[in-house]
């Protein structure tokens, strides 16, 4: 029995170590865990506040972009009207170079000729 019982004593002794050891390692673990979990939260409730501003960030730029999609459409429609009036203004101005050189073409012939027979004249009056 005594044998029984010295296994026992020393079972019983490694049994009251390991819940010291526990013990111990526990209140060293379980206040680690806390403050990892409350640092993990603080960290978890930034990021969900940074995330929501960016959130709106997009939003803002979406929607200046499609400000900025709208005014380019705007401006393109502009741009195609001006070159289409100036396509217009120079198929004018050429039809309008075109009937004056038509013009000019009697009267350039009139000078000439006006030069051919102005010296026989000229030499009439000397």
């Amino acid at each position: 029995m005594n044998m029984t019982g010295t296994g026992t004593i020393g079972t019983r002794q490694q049994v009251e170590r390991w819940i010291e050891e526990s013990q111990y390692l526990l209140g060293r673990v379980i206040p680690s865990v806390f403050d990892d979990n409350q640092r993990l939260r603080e960290r978890a409730a930034a990021s969900d506040a940074e995330c929501d501003r960016m959130r709106e960030e997009i939003a803002t730029v979406r929607r200046e972009l499609h400000e900025v999609q709208l005014e380019l459409s705007g401006l393109r429609g502009q741009n195609d009207d001006l070159r289409s009036q100036q396509a217009a203004v120079a198929e004018s101005l050429s039809r309008a170079v075109h009937h004056m050189t038509e013009l000019m073409q009697p009267m350039n012939e009139m000078v000439t000729r006006l030069h051919v027979v102005q010296p026989a004249v000229e030499s009439a009056y000397q």
